[in-house]
């Protein structure tokens, strides 16, 4: 089989528009594949942008977005596992200073406090990256003109104890979020992105949820995770571990009833399993939520763009 080549330029809704989002990175899962990157989106309103988890190769996909560090606004973390967020301090360490239009005014990023049990939330894994990064940081703070990292990393943890809560608003977007089901963790999110120009909803890492069908109501974009229960069958997984996946994740079929039940304008699949697009092809992803959904499918790959009210005109 031939290996999928990595995606190195945008895709798709390539026109301007004053609200898009870029699925940076499209991958479910933490291991590495071929075709597909870590999860992570990108809300652009205007020349401000926002983004939506931090999986691996997110830096790199950022950059080939043709996006600037300097234009990012605010992260929204769904919840931390490593596929996403392994890549949200390097966005930061590596993208800080005015060099290369870098990151040089504080950024909020949000995302969930610490586990019952005491593992860290967002703000302690970032504290914990200051702290290890620390010669490298104390190096480039005392011989180049670069604002104090720890500044720039403003953190947020976020309490969700029912029903849908504000997270983040300013001249461009009201923000809210809503718990989603992904056991074990506490608290894993779903994210709901208001503009004039429009409404993108992000499922986050769940199980079917009414939660996200809450998030995704008359939305013209809902960007919601899919994982195909029989390609792992087919693998071998044993009934345990299908069963924990089927009540961590969301088939592609209901990914489609609940965009149905939502209004949802334009669906798009991201955080795919099987991600290496060899094991599923965007036809086969397509025909498992087409009987469900009679909106526009997006199978999304890395750096595809959509401009969610330009996307309204018909299906896939």
């Amino acid at each position: 089989m031939t290996v999928p080549p990595d995606a190195v330029t945008l895709r798709g809704d390539l026109g301007p528009a004053p609200l898009r989002v870029i699925l940076l990175g499209t991958a479910a899962g933490p291991y590495p594949v071929a075709g597909r990157q870590g999860c992570a989106s990108a809300v652009v309103v205007g020349d401000r942008v926002y983004l939506v988890d931090a999986g691996y190769g997110t830096v790199r996909k950022y950059a080939q977005s043709g996006l600037a560090l300097r234009d990012l606004a605010a992260v929204f973390v769904t919840h931390l596992h490593s596929d996403h967020v392994v890549d949200l301090f390097p966005l930061f360490l590596l993208g800080w200073g005015p060099a290369n239009a870098g990151v040089v005014a504080p950024v909020d990023v949000y995302g969930p406090g610490p586990e019952p049990g005491g593992a860290a939330g967002i703000s302690g894994l970032v504290a914990g990256c200051l702290s290890g990064f620390g010669q490298d940081i104390a190096v480039r703070e005392r011989t180049s003109a670069r604002p104090p990292l720890a500044k720039l990393v403003r953190t947020h943890e976020l309490a969700v104890p029912g029903g849908e809560v504000l997270v983040h608003e300013d001249d461009r977007v009201r923000v809210t979020a809503r718990a989603v089901p992904h056991p074990p963790l506490h608290l894993a999110l779903g994210f709901r992105f208001e503009t004039e120009h429009g409404v993108v909803a992000f499922s986050g890492d769940t199980a079917r949820s009414d939660a996200v069908g809450e998030l995704a109501a008359d939305a013209d974009l809902l960007v919601h995770e899919a994982m195909e229960p029989g390609f792992y069958r087919e693998l071998g997984y044993s009934g345990q571990l299908l069963d924990f996946l089927a009540a961590s994740h969301t088939a592609p079929a209901d990914v489609g009833r609940l965009a149905t039940a939502a209004g949802a304008r334009c669906v798009a699949l991201s955080h795919v399993g099987p991600a290496d697009p060899r094991h599923l092809s965007d036809e086969a992803w397509t025909r498992r939520v087409r009987p469900h959904y009679s909106g526009r499918i997006v199978v999304g790959h890395d750096l595809t763009q959509l401009a969610p009210r330009a996307v309204q005109g018909g299906p896939s």
